[in-house]
C-alpha cells in the first residue's frame, strides 16, 4: 500500500530549521499526530530522518532556526527496502520503531510503512484476487426455465458444468479509475469510475456486471473465457458470475451469498443488457456441479447431487462433445422460444419435459447411464417438438448418423442452431462417429465434469 501523502513529510538536506517548523502541521495531519520527516539530498536520495523530538531538543540548545536540517536530522536511522519481505519489515519493527522509511534499490524513499496500519492489514502487499466460474451442460428441462412458464408451474432442469472457465482477475489501483479488458476478445475499455462507464461495444455484458456492483474504488479488471460466446454452455451466465464474485469479494462483511450472486447475474443478463433466456444458467454456474434446480413461483432451489464417483466416471467414458463451429445469438432464439410457451398446445409437452428430466435425475442417482442415455434422446426429441428452430440440417445430420452409428442418444447444448452437440455412445463405436463427423466439419472436443461452481482466490502480483 502506498503512502500517498510521501512528499509532504519529505524535506531537502539544506532545509532550514525553520521551514520544517512552520510546515509541523503535516506532521500531525498525515501522522497520526506523530512528527516524521524524510531529510533526502540533491539526488533525492535518503539521508536521515527528523522526528519532533529531534527538532525540539535543538531548539532548546540552540536558537539558530537557519541552521539546515542536515544538521539535526538523524543519521542513522533504520529502513527497508521495497524489495524486503514481511518477516524482515517485522523484525524492525520488533526494535520498538513505530515508523519506517521504504527505499528502493537507488536509496530514494518510495513509501512509508506505520506500525499502527501494519499490523491490521498485515502488510498489504499487491494482490491479485480471482474468481473462476464453469460453463454447464443441460441434460435435461432447458426451456422450461422461463419467468412466463415458472410463474404458473413449477419445474426443474437437471445440469452439470464441465471444465471450460472464465476467469476474473481484479488488482486495485490507486485512484477510482476502472479498466476493463478481455483477453479472449482482445478488446479494452477505461471509465474515471463506475458511474461513468458507457456502453456499446463487446465488452457491455463485463460493464454492466461492473456497474451493478457499485464499486467504490479502482482497479484492473482483465476476463479470460475458454470457449466462444454463443455456443450453448451458459457461458455469458459464467463471464457474469465470476465478475459479480471477484467483485464480491471487496463487500467484506457486505458479501452476496452464492443464491443472491446468481440471482445478480439474472438481473445484468436478463433485465439490464435484455438478453432473453431463463434462469438456470446463472444458478447452474454459479453453484457448480451436478444439480437439480427447482424453479417455483416465488424461490428457486438448486439440489447438488451425490452421484457415486463411477457414474461420473462412465459418463465421461460415454459422453463426447462436438463443435459446431458456429455462434449464434441465444437471445433472439429465446424470443422465438418464449412465444412458443405462451402458445397453450405446447404446454403438454413441456410437462412431459419436467417428468422426462425427474426420470433422467433417478437414472443418474441409481447409475443407470444407459438408461439415462436413452432419456436423453427423448428429452432431444421433445425439445425439438416444441420448437423445431432449435434444429437445422448440419445438426440432424449429424445427430442422425451418430445415432446410425451406435450412439444411443444426445441433444444439442443451449438455445439452439448452433454451438455444441452432445453425444453418449459406447466406446466401441466412437471412433467412426468421430470419423464421420469429421468429414462434415463438425470436430470433437475433450472435457471432464467440474465438481465446483464460483472459486474466489487471492496471490501476490
Amino acid at each position: 500500500m502506498i503512502f500517498k501523502n510521501l512528499n509532504k513529510i519529505i524535506y531537502n538536506e539544506n532545509t532550514s530549521l525553520k521551514e520544517v517548523l512552520n510546515s509541523l502541521g503535516n506532521w500531525a495531519e498525515y501522522m497520526d499526530n506523530k512528527g516524521f520527516g524524510i531529510i533526502v539530498d540533491n539526488d533525492g536520495k535518503c539521508k536521515g530522518v527528523l522526528t519532533d523530538g529531534d527538532v525540539r531538543r535543538k531548539v532548546i540548545k540552540n536558537n539558530d532556526l537557519d541552521i539546515p536540517i542536515k544538521n539535526v536530522m538523524n543519521k542513522n536511522f533504520t529502513f527497508v527496502h521495497v524489495s524486503d519481505n514481511y518477516h524482515h519489515i517485522l523484525r524492525q519493527f520488533d526494535k520498538d520503531i513505530t515508523i519506517l522509511p521504504v527505499l528502493d534499490l537507488n536509496g530514494r524513499p518510495v513509501d512509508l510503512y506505520k506500525y499502527s496500519e501494519f499490523v491490521v492489514s498485515a502488510r498489504n502487499d499487491l494482490r491479485i484476487i480471482r474468481a473462476r466460474v464453469p460453463c454447464r451442460v443441460s441434460f435435461s428441462g432447458g426451456g422450461t426455465d422461463m419467468s412466463s412458464y415458472i410463474n404458473k408451474t413449477p419445474t426443474s432442469v437437471l445440469s452439470a458444468t464441465i471444465n471450460k472457465y472464465c476467469t476474473c482477475s481484479i488488482i486495485i489501483g490507486d485512484d477510482d479509475k476502472i479498466y476493463i479488458s478481455s483477453k479472449d476478445l482482445n478488446l479494452k475499455y477505461t471509465a474515471d469510475r463506475y458511474d461513468n462507464i458507457q456502453f456499446g461495444d463487446d465488452l457491455d455484458l463485463i460493464k454492466s456486471a461492473v456497474k451493478i456492483m457499485q464499486p467504490n474504488f479502482g482497479f484492473e479488471l482483465e476476463t479470460y473465457a475458454e470457449f466462444l460466446p454463443g455456443t450453448g454452455l451458459g457461458g455469458s451466465s459464467a463471464i457474469v458470475v465470476s465478475v459479480l464474485g471477484a467483485l464480491n469479494y471487496f463487500r467484506n462483511e457486505q458479501q452476496l451469498d452464492i443464491y443472491q450472486l446468481a440471482d445478480l447475474a439474472y438481473q445484468v443478463e436478463r433485465i439490464d443488457m435484455k438478453i432473453k433466456g431463463g434462469w438456470q444458467d446463472q444458478y447452474a454456474t454459479a453453484f457448480g456441479g451436478f444439480s437439480w434446480i427447482n424453479f417455483r413461483e416465488n424461490e428457486i432451489i438448486v439440489n447438488p447431487l451425490l452421484l457415486r464417483k463411477e457414474t461420473i466416471l462412465e459418463l465421461e467414458y460415454n459422453l463426447m462433445l462436438f463443435r459446431l463451429g458456429e455462434t449464434r445469438s441465444s437471445s433472439n432464439i429465446q424470443k422465438k422460444h418464449i412465444s412458443k410457451l405462451e402458445n397453450s398446445s405446447n404446454l403438454d409437452s413441456y410437462a412431459e419435459m419436467t417428468e422426462l428430466s425427474v426420470k433422467m435425475k433417478e437414472s443418474l442417482l441409481k447409475g443407470e447411464t444407459k438408461t439415462f442415455a436413452d432419456f436423453l434422446h427423448e428429452s432431444w426429441m421433445i425439445k425439438q417438438k416444441i420448437n423445431s428452430s432449435v434444429s437445422n440440417d448440419l445438426i440432424e445430420d449429424c445427430y442422425n448418423t451418430a445415432r446410425d452409428l451406435g450412439a444411443l442418444g444426445g441433444k444439442l447444448l443451449g438455445a439452439g442452431s448452433s454451438g455444441y452437440l452432445l453425444i453418449y455412445s459406447s466406446p466401441l463405436y466412437q471412433k467412426k462417429i468421430i470419423e464421420s463427423l469429421a468429414d462434415k466439419g463438425v470436430m470433437k472436443e475433450n472435457f471432464k465434469f467440474s465438481q465446483d461452481g464460483l472459486e474466489v482466490w487471492s496471490t501476490k502480483k
